[in-house]
């Protein structure tokens, strides 16, 4: 048999393996065969199927000072920073997805795309609306009900905690005004 068909197939009982979609005894064999008794090295798949995930979360990470450096720093127009900011949220949010099915990062890409877009509405209310505080209010019960919304659709018990705390600190300000 061919050495690229061989490589396939291999790589196939891997993933079979990974995903228990075969016993492991069953992998363990098919290893073996197709091997021919010697010992495969799974270690060089997993290292940079690591890699990739380091690399990734690291970008990721590094995308709340980013936007925090574009935010406060940077004499760019209102409009270029938002666009930056929202795709800073999108990302983070398509990488929580991607990294949900592995639940590794995914929490905390889920909290960095909320911190986001909670700088990126404060802004919002900073250059749009003058600081008013009735349409702070608004963007902070947004964010809040926002953060419920994700952590009763997505079973995140922290964000559901965070946005009802949230709310009910805003519920106390506003009686307080």
């Amino acid at each position: 048999m061919k050495q690229d068909k061989k490589e396939i197939i291999i790589s196939e009982i891997l993933l079979w393996k990974e995903n228990h979609m075969l016993p492991p005894h069953y992998c363990d064999y098919l290893l073996a065969l197709y091997t021919q008794g010697e010992e495969y090295s799974e270690s060089g798949r997993r290292a940079k199927i690591k890699q990739v995930h380091m690399t990734s979360a690291l970008l990721a990470f590094l995308l709340l000072p980013v936007a925090v450096f574009i935010l406060y720093f940077t004499e760019l127009s209102f409009l270029l920073q938002t666009v930056i900011l929202t795709s800073f949220v999108g990302s983070l949010l398509l990488l929580a997805l991607f990294f949900s099915k592995k639940k590794v990062l995914s929490p905390f890409l889920f909290l960095g795309a909320a911190i986001v877009l909670l700088l990126l509405s404060l802004e919002l209310n900073a250059r749009m609306f003058e600081n008013s505080p009735s349409s702070l209010y608004i963007l902070l019960l947004a964010n809040c009900l926002l953060w419920i919304y994700t952590g009763v659709k997505l079973r995140l018990v922290y964000f559901t905690v965070s946005g009802s705390l949230g709310l009910i600190v805003l519920l106390f300000f506003f009686l307080n005004n």
